[in-house]
């Protein structure tokens, strides 16, 4: 183990619709409590997001030192070159030097960042009781994109170029544009804007309280129909159902390719209720040779902040002289 720098942790979850951050004391008390915290919607490109960030730290690290800060970015994380992201939804992080950028600005603090995905299958990696923890797992964050993380032996696996598990770009079905420009991934179907879209498609002749809404607001979200379905909305349970359905066959793939303890699904649509859960658990038995553990997210929209914080936590430690 080596030295610890003095100073608060920063810990960051950019993601395509809602960025949170959170300032935490420096180890060993960083056990997940945090001294503050912010959330806001994402701006429209990288440097205002960037910017807003910097000025949020500024403002709840105060007078503190920064140890470490620990990034959780929604998109690509390459790390077969210098740190470079992209975001399939959030232009302009392409041109912006992350790791630079907090470090002018907080006195030299290392920072480390993961693709969302990883980052929470950290979190819920760490928030697991020491005797139930599994040590290989499968991570897949259903939200505004779709993504997910592989850890093996509690270490991530990210591949030769550090884009394993992008679990969003499974082909599915076909037809279906994707945000990358391919077609018939599960992002195209699963993430939260597919789902809405879906739905806004086909409720024209459709009977379902979501008239209501579009008639009130002009759109949909995924939460508003996982709400209606939760009333009884036979339309919205039929739509939560199909995008549920996808994400348990690409849950079952992965059980046949990784064999893992279990897979872990969590994002802002795993939150949703039984008219999502149930269709996926079908298709991934039906889909399985052999059961696999699926589990929803332990700490639900909240698993990368904290595995955010645990990027933070290694970074605020030094690694020894070699």
């Amino acid at each position: 183990m080596g030295a610890t720098r003095n100073g608060v942790l920063v810990a960051v979850d950019i993601g395509g619709t809602k960025t949170a951050l959170a300032i935490a004391a420096p180890p060993p008390e960083a056990n997940g409590a945090y001294l503050a915290r912010r959330r806001f919607p994402t701006p429209a490109t990288g440097r205002e997001t960037l910017d807003t960030l910097l000025a949020i730290t500024r403002e709840l690290a105060a007078d503190h030192a920064v140890a470490g800060i620990g990034v959780s970015f929604g998109g690509q994380v390459r790390t077969d070159r210098p740190p470079h992201l992209k975001s399939l939804v959030v232009p302009g992080w392409e041109i912006l030097d992350l790791r630079a950028e907090f470090a002018r600005a907080f006195g030299g603090a290392p920072t480390l960042i993961a693709n969302d995905g990883e980052a929470a299958a950290h979190g819920e990696y760490v928030s697991m009781p020491a005797g139930a923890r599994r040590d290989t797992l499968a991570y897949i964050t259903v939200s505004t994109g779709v993504g997910g993380a592989f850890l093996l032996n509690g270490r991530p696996h990210r591949g030769r170029h550090g884009l394993a598990a992008e679990v969003g770009h499974i082909p599915v079905r076909p037809g279906g544009r994707c945000p990358c420009g391919g077609t018939g991934h599960l992002e195209a179907y699963a993430s939260g804007p597919a789902i809405a879209q879906a739905a806004e498609a086909r409720l024209t002749n459709a009977r379902s309280s979501l008239h209501d809404v579009i008639r009130e607001r002009g759109s949909l979200t995924a939460k508003d129909i996982d709400q209606a379905a939760r009333h009884g909305d036979a339309f919205a349970t039929m739509i939560l159902g199909e995008a549920g359905t996808l994400v348990g066959r690409a849950a079952a793939l992965i059980g046949l390719l990784l064999d893992p303890d279990a897979i872990i699904i969590g994002g802002g649509v795993a939150q949703a209720g039984d008219a999502f859960w149930h269709p996926l658990h079908t298709a991934a038995r039906l889909d399985a040779l052999h059961p696999t553990e699926i589990l929803p997210a332990r700490l639900g929209p909240d698993s990368a902040l904290r595995g955010a914080l645990e990027l933070a936590r290694m970074a605020a430690t030094e690694l020894p002289p070699k």
